[in-house]
């Protein structure tokens, strides 16, 4: 069947895209649940700073993420309860790791 042509409209330009065969049925996950805080990026727990059964707040800084030389910050995204936390300091986490849930 070969790839399909389409339209895409950014700042008033019009470009033509192909879709390759093998692409155009996957899915793709854009939305992810808040309540599972995930590693951003892979590196190195510093430090966790809440405990199980916290009552924590949006935007409160959960733990810190060393990468590349870097502290991270990870911070909720939503506010609730700490359910579960699945890292301590020094361990190592890939990318979107769950790394705390939230109720």
């Amino acid at each position: 069947m070969g790839n399909k042509i389409d339209s895409l409209l950014i700042d008033d330009t019009l470009y033509q895209t192909e879709i390759p065969e093998e692409s155009r049925n996957k899915r793709f996950s854009v939305f992810h649940d808040p309540r599972e805080v995930r590693a951003t990026i892979p590196g190195t727990i510093i430090d966790v700073r809440v405990r199980k059964s916290q009552r924590i707040s949006k935007g409160e800084v959960l733990l810190i993420l060393e990468a590349m030389k870097m502290y991270n910050k990870v911070e909720a995204e939503i506010e609730g309860r700490v359910k579960e936390i699945k890292v301590s300091p020094g361990d190592k986490v890939e990318k979107n790791q769950i790394i705390i849930l939230i109720d």
